[in-house]
Parts: C-alpha cells; structure tokens; sequence
C-alpha cells in the first residue's frame, strides 16, 4: 500500500496543508491512470496478430502478464486512496460531526426533560395518593 510523500515545500511561500494533500492526492491518481493507459496500450499493440514464432508470441505474452500484473497493482493502488480519502473524509469532517452531535444532544436534553416532566407527574400523583391514604387512615382511626 501507498503512503503519502513528505509535503514539498516550496519556495513562493508556505501553502495551506490541504492544498498540499490535495495536489499530492491528485499526483497519485494521475500518476496510476497513466500507468493504466499505458499499460492498456501496450497490451493492445502486443495483440496485434502478424506472422509471429513460437519465441514471440512467448515473449509478447510474458509481456501481457507483466502488463496485467502492473494493472492490478494500479488499480489496488487507486482502491488504496480511495480508501484513504474516505478515511480522511469521515475523520476530517468536523462540520458533519458538529452536526451530529448537536443533534444528538438535543435529543437527550429532550429525553432528560420528558423523564423529569413524568417524573414530576409521578411524584405528584403519588403526594395525593398518600394524602388520600393518610385521610383513610386517620378517618379510621378517629370513628373508633
């Protein structure tokens, strides 16, 4: 797996760390598209069907394989920085990740005051509960 290059300083002055990234991030996906063309097009030039021997067509096909080989590390090295990026992404986002937990906390400050509502509820309901219990009970007491 590929893994960023040290940032390139430059002398005009210092760049933003994002553009930075961002160009070394594009040098990438240019770099493994071209090798992909490339690779392609000799493929294609190799498969032309002429009068060939035995050795050459052995030796176009070792270059076919080697070819596909660069190919498939291409294109793992483009599923890497995809993969990067969208690391990146989900880590770099703070303004979704504000989002979320804004949301998220008004819904347990909703959550905390509906428990405190129903409990307030509860307490007052069960105050006129003892109250009512407390009459029975003295009534009792005094009819004897």
């Amino acid at each position: 797996m590929a893994t960023l290059p040290q940032f390139n300083t430059s002398h005009t002055g210092p760049r933003p760390v994002s553009l930075q990234i961002e160009d070394q991030y594009n040098k990438r996906i240019d770099d493994d598209v071209g090798k992909l063309i490339d690779c392609f097009t000799d493929i294609v030039k190799v498969g032309e069907n002429k009068d060939k021997d035995k050795f050459k067509v052995a030796q176009e096909g070792y270059q076919i394989e080697s070819q596909s080989a660069q190919i498939v590390r291409s294109c793992e090295s483009l599923l890497s920085l995809i993969g990067e990026l969208k690391q990146n992404l989900l880590l770099n986002d703070t303004k979704t990740l504000t989002t979320l937990r804004q949301t998220r906390s008004e819904k347990l400050t909703e959550n905390t005051t509906a428990i405190k509502n129903r409990m307030t509820t509860m307490r007052k309901e069960l105050a006129e509960t003892v109250y009512d219990l407390e009459a029975v009970f003295y009534r009792s007491l005094t009819d004897v």
